[in-house]
């Protein structure tokens, strides 16, 4: 097994009746998930896949795993490297959430992989290259058999995940670039792997300028305007911990094109492969010890799905925002609803402990405090909502104040009323406003939040949310957040 990144003109020969297999895995950043299957279950079938005869089986892993989960915050995906690195990919794709932890942690993570990680369209600003340890494109051998890979990602990265250095290069361009050199490298299969919606996926396998294109995209992370490639060469996992088995059959004429077909599968159908369980648990264990005490206690029932923070008023923003606001001495305070992660309901009499918050909170968001104007408020609540019903993360949560607005009306002209300690917000009065640093730093379209100045806290560094918001509640030790109609769409 080889990878390379420079044009090789050779010849390239296919042996005759090859039978090849790729499986594909992605969107796996919780290692501790029982019963749906995992990496246990999914070093298993690999190693069922590398075992057939007369079979040779590439590993390529999708990505969208270094986070986000409790122990990526804690060591910025390392962990998941080190178990990959048991599963032995053949290459693995970048992703967004490859960027969670910002291009220099990514880079370090490819120096710690044992396998080549690939993003065919990033470019640094510093070193005007790919980001360091990345590789353009790959191509991976066996049995005289080459496989191109070619790994891209949208532009939108850049402003979810506020990346300062590197630039995202046409998507479109980029594949039918790489594409060139791998054909030129003899790859007899070129490979993409995406992670974002592309409207042009089937043109390319129409066009063969690609020959299998793999994604995930299960239902609750696809937006309402998606219309999924049609292609029977492109593979897409429509369900979480499940793996897509394509098989590529070359005949005895080698100019002709293979025949390729594909299915999935779950991992929980495969067995539990026994050293990488243990390197699994040993993980869980130490994470344990540290997450696992109970806090609080549940005095209310709430629920933290996606489909609710992402769209409307939700109890426990609530109670995140309100605690924001109390711990900074703000007027208000506003977090986005991508910042809870738990797609999960509690029942009253349950006992939460530091594992669920992290688990609510995996990201390691810092209290910030600005002063923003009620013109630059409204701007920010405006960016808020103008994404509802694609189901962003930017929906705002907000504490202080009580908002009205109608999602029937034009984006930008949505906020009806805006009121703070039961007054009308006036244009020109400044007001003190706790957020996220990421909000702070125009993260998810909140721009004009980089415009207000930023007020010191005192710290050296700030808190982080998560920290503060465990704190208060086991100060309490009890959580019952509620409804007080603090964002409301005036249509419904």
């Amino acid at each position: 097994m080889v990878f390379i990144n420079i044009i090789k003109p050779v010849t390239a020969t296919v042996p005759a009746n090859q039978h090849i297999s790729i499986i594909y895995a992605s969107d796996m950043p919780v290692i501790d998930l029982p019963k749906v299957g995992g990496y246990p279950e999914l070093a298993s079938a690999l190693h069922a896949y590398r075992n057939q005869e007369n079979t040779s089986t590439f590993f390529l892993f999708g990505g969208n795993s270094l986070a986000p989960s409790p122990l990526s915050s804690l060591d910025r995906g390392t962990h998941i490297i080190d178990i990959l690195n048991s599963l032995e990919p053949d290459a693995m794709a970048v992703s967004k959430r490859e960027f969670s932890y910002f291009e220099d942690e990514l880079s370090l993570r490819s120096y710690e992989a044992a396998f080549p990680i690939v993003a065919s369209n990033v470019y640094d600003k510093r070193s005007e290259a790919n980001v360091d340890g990345l590789l353009d494109t790959a191509i991976v051998e066996q049995r005289g058999v080459k496989i191109g890979v070619i790994s891209v990602l949208d532009s939108s990265a850049i402003g979810d995940y506020l990346l300062k250095h590197v630039m995202i290069r046409s998507p479109q361009a980029a594949i039918e670039e790489s594409a060139q050199l791998l054909r030129q490298q003899n790859a007899d299969i070129v490979v993409l792997m995406y992670s974002n919606y592309f409207p042009f996926i089937d043109q390319l396998l129409d066009n063969k300028i690609v020959d299998v294109t793999l994604t995930t995209s299960p239902e609750l992370t696809k937006l309402s305007d998606e219309v999924m490639p049609t292609h029977s060469h492109a593979v897409v996992l429509s369900k979480l911990n499940h793996l897509a088995e394509v098989t590529i059959d070359f005949n005895n004429e080698l100019t002709a094109a293979p025949s390729i077909t594909w299915n999935d599968k779950e991992l929980s159908s495969f067995p539990t492969d026994p050293i990488v369980e243990g390197q699994v648990k040993g993980y869980i264990s130490r994470l344990n010890r540290l997450l696992n005490r109970p806090i609080a206690t549940v005095t209310e029932d709430f629920q933290t799905l996606r489909s609710s923070v992402r769209t409307q008023e939700n109890a426990f923003a609530n109670a995140i925002a309100d605690t924001l606001r109390k711990f900074a001495n703000a007027d208000i305070a506003l977090i986005n609803g991508g910042n809870i992660r738990g797609n999960r309901s509690y029942v009253k009499g349950q006992r939460l402990t530091r594992r669920d918050i992290a688990e609510e909170l995996p990201f390691r968001s810092k209290v910030s405090v600005l002063n923003i104007s009620g013109q630059q408020l409204k701007q920010a609540l405006e960016n808020g909502i103008s994404a509802v019903k694609q189901v962003r993360g930017r929906f705002p949560h907000v504490s202080g104040m009580k908002v009205t607005y109608d999602l029937t009306k034009p984006s930008g002209e949505r906020i009806t009323s805006i009121k703070v300690a039961n007054k009308p917000i006036q244009s020109s009065k400044i007001y003190k406003f706790a957020t996220t640093d990421y909000l702070a730093d125009g993260g998810d379209g909140y721009a004009v939040l980089e415009e207000c100045p930023k007020i010191s806290l005192g710290y050296l560094d700030p808190p982080m949310i998560a920290d503060i918001f465990i704190d208060s509640i086991q100060e309490r030790n009890t959580l019952g957040p509620s409804l007080d109609a603090r964002m409301v769409d005036t249509h419904e």
